[in-house]
């Protein structure tokens, strides 16, 4: 059953985020994130998975719509690894799309409210997508590109509530592509990254043993659908934990800043956040925050141990746009570089970091060049394909930073520049 060719997917109209090929496994997985999700909603339906504002949604009735999102979009025509835009206004939308999406063996495109016009081109170009899961507010700019599913429409969702569900569902496999992830044009080649349930897994993983589980709320920003927004929000749910967001168009949130037990955020959000933070007379303080995207400059760092000196702060490098990070450290009070770049902390665990030269060859330790990478932690493919074709001293074709970087001799990473003209 077919909803509308307005509302839902023309199944003659497909692209495949699948058809770039990724190489065989080195390891066999057995989890995914939308199952990891299914087996928390079963555990506890009651429990709170999303507070946005004064709204709330549940393990159970967030599980129970993406079934029937799900089934409508695989009797739509979406078939695996077909990539879907996930562009909503609401992290309560969000949240159904993506689960839907994973569910119907689909890859994630997710695009943040508000982006702009050049960024949605690009989107539409790299992913190549022909449905979208957008809001009222979001599905104009996607009208003419890709068959929309408004989900804010009431409508739509009594058709989606109509049909039978899909037995055959969940269709997602650790080892295929969960998110296609473009950059805002501050990467190396202004591309997106594939990336597996397994490396999503595998940097979860790494995250609750370095800095803990989510024992009741994780915070973060107000937008949906960022790197840091996707990042809590699956930190959370591998921990049967809550997402804590203020409601859409609620301000700064400065009260309730950090009103949760850990928190996640950009670097460039997170200082807004800390100097809205430091005006209020008794800021609450989460036992952790986790900054995740671009290095962690000293000053900010300075600025967090001044507004919240009891509150760890952990820095993941995930560069160019990305979500899963390819080196993680913790900053202590009064910490410095020591350097004359930033330093980002050590690989992550299955992440083989290497310094590149011009020429693609290993450049030696202490000398700058490209930071570039391979392993099962991080992204199995880029779009476009890295410049690099070719394996390095035995591994795949290696992902670009788009970062000058250099290994210092305490063997901690050391970003010092940008290759070529890019965003901050």
């Amino acid at each position: 059953m077919v909803l509308t060719d307005q509302v839902l997917v023309d199944g003659r109209a497909r692209t495949r985020a699948a058809g770039h090929e990724r190489p065989p496994p080195v390891v066999e997985e057995t989890s995914t994130l939308d199952g990891m999700f299914s087996r928390a909603a079963l555990r506890k339906p009651a429990a709170i998975a999303l507070q946005e504002g004064p709204h709330l949604l549940t393990y159970g009735k967030a599980e129970a719509r993406a079934v029937q999102l799900a089934t409508a979009l695989v009797r739509g025509g979406v078939q695996l690894g077909d990539p879907v835009i996930v562009h909503c206004e609401s992290h309560a939308q969000a949240l159904l799309a993506q689960l839907a999406v994973l569910k119907a063996g689909g890859v994630c495109v997710p695009v943040a409210p508000g982006t702009d016009a050049a960024l949605v081109e690009r989107v539409a170009r790299i992913s190549g997508a022909r449905t979208a899961l957008c809001s009222r507010s979001t599905q104009p700019v996607w009208a003419g590109r890709a068959a929309c599913l408004v989900l804010d429409a009431e409508e739509a969702w009594s058709k989606i509530g109509a049909l039978r569900v899909d037995r055959a569902l969940p269709r997602s496999e650790p080892t295929g592509a969960a998110y296609l992830l473009v950059d805002h044009g501050d990467g190396p080649v202004g591309g997106g990254q594939l990336v597996d349930h397994r490396a999503w897994g595998l940097a979860l993983a790494a995250r609750v043993h370095h800095v803990g589980r989510v024992t009741s709320t994780v915070r973060t920003s107000q937008l949906p659908l960022g790197a840091p927004s996707l990042s809590a929000m699956w930190w959370a749910f591998r921990c049967g934990g809550a997402v804590r967001v203020p409601p859409a168009g609620g301000g700064a949130d400065t009260a309730g800043a950090f009103g949760s037990a850990v928190a996640v955020f950009g670097p460039r959000e997170y200082r807004l956040v800390l100097e809205a933070a430091r005006q209020a007379p008794r800021p609450a303080r989460p036992r952790v925050v986790v900054l995740l995207g671009g290095p962690c400059p000293d000053d900010l760092a300075d600025l967090h141990f001044e507004v919240l000196p009891t509150t760890r702060l952990w820095a993941e490098f995930a560069p160019a746009g990305g979500a899963v990070p390819w080196a993680t450290r913790e900053l202590p009070p009064g910490h410095r570089t020591g350097g004359t770049g930033i330093a980002v902390g050590r690989p992550v665990p299955r992440a083989h970091v290497r310094i590149l030269g011009p020429d693609g060859r290993l450049v030696p330790t202490g000398l700058a060049g490209e930071v570039c990478a391979t392993g099962p932690a991080l992204p199995f493919d880029s779009i476009p394909a890295p410049r690099w074709g070719s394996p390095v001293h035995g591994g795949g074709a290696p992902l670009r930073s788009g970062r000058l970087g250099r290994w210092r001799p305490d063997g901690v990473l050391e970003i010092t520049g940008t290759v070529g003209v890019r965003g901050e």
